[in-house]
């Protein structure tokens, strides 16, 4: 049997994956108060994306599955605001939520289990091939000189891992990011993992090739 528990909600206009970092800037007091907690006891909260209603103020409808996070870094500013830093844990899905125990929500959660499934292994290799042409096509439409992958090793770690450190790098939106994070299977995010990087690096090379006609092509150092 899953995991349940009790778990307060953060809803953003943004996906973290587990094992992700996320800046916040917390200014609400409701969140100000979340977060107090949050390091106070060490405990972990839940970023989940928003599906309808605000960001800042009012009550948003978030989207059933989310990652737990956990403060790693916070730096106060003035008027009680901070800027943190946050890292994803692990997935869960939200089964019912209570918005009257608290200033924000707070959900009754299951905590999904990881399941690499068969081919996990080869199609995290394939995906993480993909991911260095991905990483190949967006520093030859840049100009900025880096050429280090930011997300260090990408083969380290499970097939589950890899999983997210693409998805987390990917310049895709947040539904297709939120696709992924519901995709219940280690495999089969892999499989949808590959598809968007066959899509993005088709794009790349018709912008490269756009590129070069113009004689725009950022030189490789």
């Amino acid at each position: 049997m899953s995991e349940t528990g009790s778990l307060p909600l953060f809803p953003l206009a943004s996906v973290l994956f587990p094992g992700m970092l996320l800046p916040l800037h917390i200014f609400e007091p409701r969140y100000r108060l979340l977060l107090d907690r949050a390091i106070r006891n060490s405990e972990p909260f839940g970023i989940v994306l928003i599906k309808n209603g605000p960001e800042v103020g009012g009550n948003a409808e978030p989207h059933r599955v989310g990652t737990t996070a956990r403060v790693v870094g916070t730096t106060p500013l003035p008027g009680g605001r901070s800027f943190i830093i946050a890292r994803g844990e692990r997935r869960f899905e939200i089964e019912r939520i209570d918005s009257e125990r608290e200033p924000y929500l707070v959900g009754e959660v299951r905590y999904i289990d990881e399941d690499d499934g068969a081919e996990a292994s080869e199609l995290a290799d394939r995906a993480a091939d993909a991911f260095g042409d991905y990483l190949t096509g967006i520093l030859a439409t840049s100009t900025d000189a880096r050429t280090g992958s930011p997300l260090g090793e990408l083969r380290d770690g499970t097939p589950a891992e890899v999983s997210y450190r693409i998805a987390g790098g990917l310049g895709i939106d947040a539904s297709e990011r939120q696709r992924l994070l519901e995709t219940e299977r280690t495999a089969p995010r892999l499989e949808s993992v590959i598809r968007l990087l066959v899509r993005e690096n088709t794009l790349l090379k018709e912008l490269v090739l756009r590129l070069r006609a113009r004689g725009e092509t950022p030189p490789l150092n």
